[in-house]
């Protein structure tokens, strides 16, 4: 499940209806765009596809790249908006999110 078209817009505005696209996108699809091939060439390991997933969404929008943490629940992936607590796209328990990584990072995190 992805966020819809219309949550989308929140974050990417005009480009809201692409970012839905390569939320559903092949692992194959995202290594066919130049930024998701760009990524797979600079890691020695290939990446995860939820972190090819990212870097491609990252370069549809105003954000300061890929970030992450760890928590109790498990990893959290997150589109740096500049800001804790700016909406942003947010990857968490497998599922992405349009919401802060701020309230993630209080919630299940010591």
């Amino acid at each position: 499940m992805t966020p819809s078209i219309k949550t989308l817009k929140t974050i990417f505005g005009e480009n809201a209806a692409r970012a839905k696209e390569i939320l559903l996108m092949t692992r194959a699809q995202l290594e066919s765009t130049p930024t998701g091939a760009a990524r797979v060439a600079e890691c020695y390991h290939p990446p995860e596809t939820c972190d090819i997933r990212m870097e491609c969404l990252n370069a549809l929008g105003e954000f300061h790249g890929v970030e992450g943490f760890e928590t109790k629940a498990g990893v959290c992936l997150y589109l740096n908006a500049g800001d804790a607590y700016a909406l942003t796209l947010v990857r968490f328990k497998g599922a992405y999110r349009v919401k802060c990584w701020g309230d993630i990072a209080e919630k299940y995190t010591d």
